[in-house]
């Protein structure tokens, strides 16, 4: 007896292979007729963090039945959210252990065990934990998807970081010296002299706060930047970044005698990346004893407020430009691999698409 599409109604169904499972397609519209818990077997040949995957176990919000009829039995199906906080709308038949998968939904249920972990990631609620952390610390906590490589080059980038300054923190003679050398003062690399400090500043702190604050921040940021770009990319792009971030002080300030230093330009503009490729990553923060969950786009722009704001007043002592200059230029590097760094990280992509929901912040409960 032949099957039939329900979503074409009168085009007849056709056995194909989907990774190693035998399925009924639709040569129309390319839909998918999975029977018997064949759906279950074929999730388990994918890379996607589960390898006896129960997709029925983790479906989300019942939508009635649908106008849809199973392609077996002629009875009406049974609609359902994909996840509890995704909104990709499958069919299912009860009667038969069957489900109906449109062609455009494929990559997001073969995905949809990393999307369980990734959203219960960013939904998951406050601790006392991570209150005492940012009692004591003042630091923001991050919630985002956990990177699926190891951040060899931000945790490389910090060790020198941190090698470079305590080489000169404990010697103010030989401070003097690296800050002469490799510090950025506009007006000397305007006039050709340490033409290489636009880079070399980038590497140098004028104090442990300083540092403490700025890599506090790279490994926040960074560990995601990277999986989503790769380890060469990565590093390419943070120099980048640091040393446009530079010129944009050297830009603004040309004549100023004052000595520039810091990783701040450069984060400044992982900033921007972090923001675009990662709107749905959470940051809570604390303001005196109460702890705010938000997303990480409120954050930055308040960031980048404050930055206008310090320089409006004339506050001393922090490179604005630098901060301001790293986070545009962030983002137009942002805007222009957006598409590419989606198309290598599927999971990235479908967490910043119109299906993916998010609890809201406010409804975030403390748990022990």
């Amino acid at each position: 007896m032949s099957m039939y599409c329900p979503h074409c109604d009168n085009t007849p169904l056709i056995q194909t292979r989907y990774a190693a499972e035998e399925v009924d397609a639709c040569p129309s519209c390319g839909g998918l007729w999975f029977q018997n818990h064949e759906l279950n077997s074929a999730l388990a040949d994918f890379d996607n963090g589960d390898d006896n995957p129960d997709f029925s176990q983790h479906l989300g919000k019942p939508l009635g039945l649908t106008e849809r009829e199973c392609p077996s039995c002629q009875q009406k199906m049974q609609g359902y959210h994909l996840l509890e906080h995704y909104e990709v709308e499958i069919d299912i038949c009860h009667p038969c252990n069957s489900t109906w998968i449109d062609k455009h939904e494929l990559d997001e249920v073969c995905h949809s065990p990393r999307l369980k972990e990734a959203l219960g990631e960013i939904n998951k609620g406050v601790t006392w934990k991570s209150w005492l952390f940012e009692f004591l610390a003042r630091m923001p906590v991050e919630y985002n998807l956990r990177p699926a490589i190891k951040p060899y080059v931000t945790w490389a980038l910090i060790a020198v970081n941190v090698v470079i300054f305590a080489s000169y923190a404990l010697n103010p003679m030989f401070a003097d010296y690296i800050f002469e050398m490799f510090a950025e003062r506009p007006a000397d690399v305007m006039h050709g002299i340490h033409w290489w400090t636009p880079l070399t500043a980038t590497f140098l702190h004028g104090g442990w706060m300083h540092l403490i604050g700025n890599m506090y921040f790279l490994w926040v940021v960074g560990d995601n930047i990277e999986a989503a770009l790769g380890h060469k990319r990565y590093l390419g792009i943070y120099l980048l970044l640091g040393i446009g971030a530079s010129f944009a002080s050297l830009a603004a300030n040309p004549d100023s005698i004052i000595q520039s230093v810091g990783a701040s330009g450069a984060i400044a503009g992982l900033f921007g990346l972090y923001m675009l490729w990662f709107p749905y990553a959470r940051f809570s923060f604390m303001v005196f004893v109460w702890q705010f969950k938000i997303p990480v786009w409120v954050y930055f722009i308040g960031w980048l407020v404050l930055n206008f704001a310090g320089m409006y007043m004339g506050e001393g002592g922090v490179d604005y430009w630098a901060h301001i200059g790293g986070f545009i230029i962030g983002c137009i590097v942002a805007a222009i691999l957006k598409k590419s760094v989606y198309e290598n990280n599927p999971l990235q992509a479908m967490l910043a698409g119109p299906n993916a929901r998010f609890r809201k912040p406010e409804k975030d409960k403390k748990k022990k």
